[in-house]
């Protein structure tokens, strides 16, 4: 991981992480997301549930973008 990246919210798959990354693009907010199934094609087979570790897929951004992005992602996907 990158020195600087903020965890902005931990999502129970990759299919709501990668919603949240495309609102922050539309923002401007460069962000990446960490998951357990990265580099293996298809591994969130299954609905997009993490049939690895039971970790789901965290969200990161810079410190510099990090309250503008905690406040979108809480917006709009609270409660996931």
């Amino acid at each position: 991981m990158m020195p600087g990246l903020i965890m902005i919210k931990n999502f129970p798959n990759r299919m709501f992480a990668e919603m949240a990354q495309q609102t922050l693009e539309i923002e401007g907010i460069h962000s990446i997301i960490k998951a357990p199934d990265y580099g293996f094609p298809g591994a969130a087979a299954g609905g997009g549930v993490d049939l690895f570790s039971g970790q789901g897929v965290d969200l990161y951004t810079s410190e510099e973008d990090a309250k503008k992005a905690e406040e979108l992602v809480r917006e709009q996907y609270d409660g996931i």
